[in-house]
């Protein structure tokens, strides 16, 4: 693989994983053998090893590659925008550098990872072997989860276990599982025995290794493999029934999780990435940008205005994620009710933020009946926008006066069909009659579970969050629990016990063995963790991730999807340029 520089200059960087900047380090004369000789300076090569992370991962791009392209979400307005990621280039040729930057930054935070790993016999001061263990153990987990990462979207991948110290041209590539079991697993069985179990901001401990172990041995059921499931079960259920030694909790209630108050210490977080304007791992203008990614576009409605409103949590408007009729349907319970979740995951209703008054435009726009003349005023502060999902208890009784209402009364079934596709147009019955596009498309249910507040304007017109990334939480380890259970037992007592200790918690009908097969177990993940980041890896585990599928649960991304190809990402032409043997090396289709 191509080898990166190794700047000395990034140890001077400021990176949000303690409380102290790191010191800067002057590059005449300073080698790595010497920054290592101590505690001091290996802990600075430690903190490189992290800056990748905040830099195109969590917070950042990281949700187009592993949410976009699913069965649970289109693109905003079901557009073609970031159309290499939500939608298979919608029929046209896929970029080649469409994750150069995900390839990019995990291969160079790897290097760092193998130097610390290399060097830490090198380091002259520390007081025993537990100490040191503790500290390199970190390499080990960050090693891992950038390897994860790697093999889930690009395959077969380059493995590095080395410090890359000269150029190598002759670029080999090692299958998924050897992979798993070279390095993802020994390296989090390593990191789970020497990590500590107290938390320091921006670190991993036992409980991060033992919930990233879990998830990875799980996902090694891609490859046909049934050797690990054991040990994603056993070790999902160490942590499930030793929280309190592993200093983690399930929240009693499901909102906890993603509410301001908690976001900087989530107890039930296993990892988090903390981001600020004195950590140099981010832009300094530019942090944790996942809260934009999840709003429709509420400001297509004159009552609503976006200026001077930006830091306000709830009235971000224009993001890049629409959720399918799949995701909004699966939260349907068998007796139509809708599982609590749909409310405590989505904001479905927006109040005016100004005094407004209908316009002609506005009322032929949104097809308004004679109900509503011309100068109809809405003040500021009352409803302007409501969601109205077929499942709400007031659906049926509050649909005929849908177009007679001052505020926008939005009826989903006007936004998606019965074929699961997005109505891109719609049957105007008011004024000017007949078909039109269709204005409802701005406004659906928008994800909140990224709206933790810390917004900040560090400049004049930019806007971005400090708030912390949840890399994974207990949550998702109950549902590792279910599957490897399901997978080892078939559908049993106690797979059902582990999915319905998250049902109860949100007081959602309780489920029971006869419940239990793939797709199930599949809609569950997708009510409890929507768009964490995990979507495009739970399809690839379970098989799902082909045409046939996609085009069934979400058509307007399916119809794009080639089976045998968009199932990996393509090698970045950066890497295809800087071997000697590119022939055979690029993944199939691209």
């Amino acid at each position: 693989m191509k080898t990166k520089n190794i700047l000395f200059s990034i140890l001077t960087l400021w990176v949000g994983l303690s409380s102290c900047s790191l010191e800067e380090i002057n590059p005449s004369g300073v080698t790595v053998d010497k920054v290592a000789a101590t505690k001091l300076g290996y802990e600075k090569l430690i903190n490189s090893c992290y800056f990748d992370l905040s830099r195109y991962f969590y917070g950042r791009s990281l949700l187009l590659i592993t949410e976009g392209g699913t069965d649970s979400w289109t693109s905003d307005l079901n557009s073609n925008n970031n159309q290499n990621y939500m939608k298979y280039a919608s029929g046209g040729a896929m970029s080649i550098d469409m994750a150069k930057d995900h390839w990019n930054g995990a291969y160079d935070a790897i290097n760092y990872c193998n130097m610390v790993i290399d060097r830490v016999d090198q380091v002259q001061d520390f007081t025993n072997d537990a100490e040191k263990n503790a500290k390199v153990a970190e390499a080990y987990f960050l090693r891992a989860l950038y390897y994860f990462h790697l093999v889930e979207q690009f395959g077969p991948v380059v493995l590095t276990l080395k410090e890359t110290t000269a150029a190598e041209t002759n670029a080999t590539r090692t299958a998924p599982m050897e992979i798993y079991e070279k390095a993802i697993i020994p390296d989090l069985r390593f990191a789970i025995e020497n990590l500590p179990t107290t938390a320091v901001a921006g670190k991993p401990t036992k409980k991060a290794a033992l919930g990233l172990l879990a998830k990875a041995c799980l996902q090694t059921k891609e490859y046909g493999s049934t050797a690990y499931l054991a040990e994603a079960l056993s070790t999902a259920k160490k942590l499930i029934e030793n929280q309190a030694t592993y200093q983690t909790q399930l929240y009693a209630n499901f909102q906890n999780n993603f509410n301001a108050a908690n976001n900087k210490n989530n107890q039930e977080a296993l990892y988090q990435i903390p981001y600020s304007q004195a950590y140099g791992s981010t832009n300094v203008f530019d942090h944790n940008n996942d809260f934009k990614n999840f709003y429709s576009t509420p400001t297509a409605f004159g009552a609503i205005l976006a200026a001077g409103f930006q830091l306000e949590v709830g009235r971000w408007s224009g993001g890049n994620f629409m959720p399918s009729k799949y995701l909004l349907d699966v939260f349907k319970n068998a007796d139509g009710t809708l599982d609590p979740r749909y409310a405590l995951s989505f904001q479905t209703t927006w109040t005016a933020n100004t005094n407004y008054a209908w316009t002609t435009d506005a009322i032929k726009q949104f097809d308004r009946s004679s109900a509503v003349p011309v100068g109809t005023p809405l003040a500021s502060g009352s409803l302007a926008i409501k969601l109205a999902n077929p499942a709400d208890a007031d659906y049926a009784a509050q649909r005929p006066s849908k177009l007679t209402n001052k505020y926008l009364w939005v009826d989903l079934a006007d936004i998606y069909g019965s074929d699961n596709k997005v109505k891109m147009k719609y049957t105007r019955v008011n004024v000017d009659a007949g078909e039109v596009d269709n204005p409802f498309l701005k406004f659906y249910p928008s994800l909140t579970k990224f709206n933790s507040g810390s917004l900040i304007s560090p400049k004049s017109n930019n806007y971005t969050s400090d708030a912390n990334a949840t890399v994974m939480r207990l949550g998702e380890v109950y549902l590792i629990a279910a599957e490897a259970d399901f997978y080892l037992n078939g559908a049993s007592g106690t797979a059902a016990g582990f999915i319905n200790t998250l049902r109860n918690r949100v007081g959602a009908p309780t489920i029971s063995a006869a419940d239990l097969n793939v797709q199930f177990i599949l809609d569950e993940r997708a009510r409890e963790l929507c768009g964490e980041y995990t979507r495009w890896y739970d399809l690839k585990r379970t098989g799902k991730l082909t045409k046939e599928y996609l085009m069934e649960k979400n058509p307007d991304v399916g119809q794009y999807f080639i089976n045998g190809v968009h199932a990996l990402r393509p090698i970045p032409q950066g890497q295809m340029d800087a071997i000697s043997n590119p022939a055979g090396f690029q993944n199939p289709g691209y």
